[in-house]
């Protein structure tokens, strides 16, 4: 049995084998719970694992890499913890005479490597992945097993209307939501307008859905085996002398820009660990602003964090692995000025420094989300170590001349504050903050903003525009729930 360590609910079953589903063991049940209910068999005693999805990952990458045997197109499960695989197999069945012989094929390997696994085949990759894992359990109400074949013949749209609402592969509050209003099946949810389903839940639903049904093509993204990015050297006589190690660190990340420069790749985070006698390996995170292959550089940023560590023990071994990599723009100098014109090299180095020493969660960048509510409209995302995703969205054009909408700055949470109004549900006339009392001399408003019922707890405000007697500018709201006021911003 496996379970996790939950911040807010301790620890919890995540996965469960048949023998403890039998004993009304469930995954979400508190790992306490589950250990009363299991009752040793047949002098079988109860294994419980707790989940690490790093390795979790790492196992299932070695799976992708076997099934090549199969189909030359492997993926991995597009989900922040992947627990499927993904096969194209169009135009193969006939190799092992037919679709069914060919999922027994699969079925049959995988037993004899100790392996349960759940098969599907189907027109689209959503059908595929929701049969391998609910067609048996409408079957018979066990998640585990024996091995179960799913093969689909294509154009039966109709029996996926049986399946649940998670082979959507929804956010789980989007299908939760679904669930509190009574759809939990595909059939269920297209019985109901698809405009109404835009409003009230987004495009994502409706993306889904028609990628369930083949109406929108989604891609299968490959896994390729690569040779792995790392690299090792042990010491002959373990040491704790810095300029040894500091030696030997620069040799070896030499060696790896060598091998990243002959795949066109630059690093964007790397790993590198100090094993020690006898101790648990010391381990230093290097994080970039922009992918690069330069070694001294590597070390100039991992002699700052080498600074700040104490050895337990002699270091016996280093080992260094790239973790991130993107490809690596080789651009002309300046003939008059060493740094390009774009991207300063200045500004990569301030970045990059930072970063390595504050850690790359607190050097971030502010990104522009859809949200009406003026905290929720950006989220910060780390400077250093990711490689360019999709773009940002786009800004949307400047301001027409004159006042602006929305102040520059925002207080987040917003700050509560006293208000006097000349009427009541009117506007602020005068309102206390941090112990001065401020008069309001101009009033624009109410504007209102709200939030959609079906994200959850909903938010009413009326935001107004203020300008004090001092020529001070300020954003105030009223949340209508409980006619509180509260200071959102503050015009510069």
């Amino acid at each position: 049995m496996l379970y996790e360590q939950d911040a807010r609910s301790g620890q919890r079953v995540k996965t469960c084998s048949a023998a403890a589903w039998e004993q009304a063991v469930r995954p979400g049940m508190p790992l306490a719970e589950a250990q009363t209910l299991l009752v040793p068999k047949h002098e079988l005693h109860p294994f419980f694992v707790c989940h690490d999805p790093r390795r979790d990952r790492e196992a299932l990458v070695e799976l992708a890499e076997w099934c090549e045997q199969f189909s030359p197109l492997v993926g991995l499960d597009q989900a922040d913890e992947p627990d499927a695989l993904l096969m194209d197999v169009g135009g193969l069945a006939h190799l092992f005479g037919g679709q069914e012989a060919l999922a027994q094929t699969v079925v049959t390997a995988c037993r004899q490597q100790g392996l349960t696994s759940r098969v599907a085949i189907a027109d689209t990759i959503g059908a595929a992945w929701g049969f391998a894992r609910w067609s048996e359990v409408l079957a018979n109400g066990a998640p585990n097993g024996p091995a179960a074949l799913a093969v689909i013949p294509p154009g039966e749209a109709a029996v996926l209307d049986c399946l649940p609402i998670d082979v959507l592969r929804l956010p789980a509050r989007t299908t939760e939501q679904l669930c509190r209003l009574g759809v939990r099946r595909i059939g269920e949810l297209n019985r109901l307008p698809r405009a109404s389903l835009a409003d009230r839940f987004g495009g994502p639903l409706l993306e889904r859905l028609d990628k369930l049904t083949g109406a929108i093509a989604e891609p299968l993204v490959a896994h390729h085996a690569r040779e792995p990015l790392s690299v090792c050297e042990t010491f002959e006589h373990p040491t704790t002398h810095h300029q040894a190690i500091e030696y030997v660190l620069g040799e070896l990340l030499i060696q790896l820009s060598r091998r990243l420069l002959e795949q066109g790749q630059g690093v964007l985070r790397l790993t590198c660990q100090l094993v020690c006698q006898n101790r648990q390996p010391l381990k230093i995170d290097i994080s970039l602003f922009r992918p690069t292959i330069a070694p001294q550089h590597l070390l100039a940023l991992a002699k700052l964090q080498l600074a700040l560590l104490t050895l337990p023990d002699a270091v016996e071994e280093i080992r260094i692995r790239a973790l991130a990599t993107a490809r690596c723009e080789q651009r002309q100098g300046e003939l008059f000025g060493g740094a390009p014109r774009d991207h300063p090299a200045q500004l990569a180095l301030l970045i990059e420094r930072l970063s390595n020493r504050l850690g790359r969660e607190h050097v971030v960048r502010a990104e522009l989300q859809a949200e009406s509510q003026a905290e929720l409209a950006y989220r910060y995302r780390p400077l250093a170590g990711e490689s360019a995703g999709p773009q940002a969205p786009a800004l949307p054009p400047p301001p027409p001349p004159g006042p602006l909408l929305r102040p520059m700055r925002l207080f987040d949470p917003p700050q509560p504050v006293d208000v006097i109004g000349i009427a009541q549900n009117g506007p602020p006339a005068m309102f206390h903050y941090q112990r001065r009392r401020h008069r309001v001399a101009r009033c624009f408003g109410p504007e209102r903003i709200e939030t959609g019922w079906w994200r959850g707890e909903s938010s009413r405000r009326d935001y107004y525009r203020v300008e004090t007697d001092r020529g001070d500018r300020w954003w105030l709201f009223r949340r209508l729930q409980d006619q509180r006021w509260f200071l959102q911003g503050e015009f510069e």
